[in-house]
């Protein structure tokens, strides 16, 4: 016996084979074309206007992603060569409680992980720096920390489009899966559709592909099942 395409299978799957059966049906005949315009074009619709919408979201996030690696580049640029001075300023200690008091860990704690956390990272090192009393550094602590405060406010501003882009992204892309979800079910009821017209088996996948599942895919996070369709 035949099978459609699981509602585990990739979106991109369930939306092939649901095209491939719209684009069967239509030489079929008009009752067959009307119960695949009923089932799944709408669907099909619907997906296709949400992909060029996430296609063009994941663009956008991909540029503000861009810029703000850019920024975050600059920043670690600036922390290194601040770090480097504040450490040549106390005389190029081997080992130094006064320096580790204000970077702490070194240039690494500062510079790896989350650049839209950096910023917030940055203020603290400007701290640091401001409340050293290492007397050697007296003379530039507020040129560092300001500095450090120039670099963090460019990243910062970097940072905050990303919030909205990913947002939008992560929505498009769970109800991307919602409308596989719901055509996967459109070509079940279609399925059934042609059985009562008297078709077989064989017939029915003449029109619907007969593709066993692989698995869900590279969709995440999946979005909870679909409300059920109207028989």
């Amino acid at each position: 016996m035949g099978s459609v395409i699981a509602r585990s299978a990739a979106v991109e799957r369930i939306f092939e084979a649901a095209r491939k059966a719209l684009t069967a049906s239509r030489a079929r005949g008009a009752e067959i074309l009307a119960l695949a315009q009923t089932r799944i074009e709408p669907i099909i619709t619907v997906l296709g206007d949400n992909e060029q919408q996430l296609k063009q979201a994941r663009a956008e996030d991909d540029a503000k992603w861009a810029a703000l690696l850019a920024r975050d580049e600059e920043s670690d640029r600036e922390i290194g060569s601040v770090c480097d001075e504040i450490w040549n300023a106390m005389g190029r200690p081997s080992q130094s409680i006064d320096y580790n008091l204000v970077v702490n860990g070194g240039k690494k704690v500062w510079t790896e992980g989350d650049p839209t956390k950096q910023p917030a990272l940055m203020a603290v090192l400007a701290k640091n720096i401001r409340n050293s009393d290492h007397p050697k550094l007296a003379a530039r602590k507020e040129e560092w920390a300001k500095r450090i405060e120039a670099k963090a406010t460019a990243q910062a501003e970097a940072a905050r489009p990303t919030e909205g882009s990913y947002a939008q992204v992560t929505t498009l892309t769970m109800q991307r899966r919602t409308l596989a979800d719901a055509l996967q079910v459109g070509l079940v009821r279609f399925k059934r559709d042609l059985k009562n017209l008297g078709m077989t088996e064989a017939q029915v996948h003449e029109i619907i592909p007969d593709m066993p599942s692989h698995g869900r895919g590279s969709d995440t996070p999946p979005a909870p099942n679909p409300a059920p369709l109207p028989s």
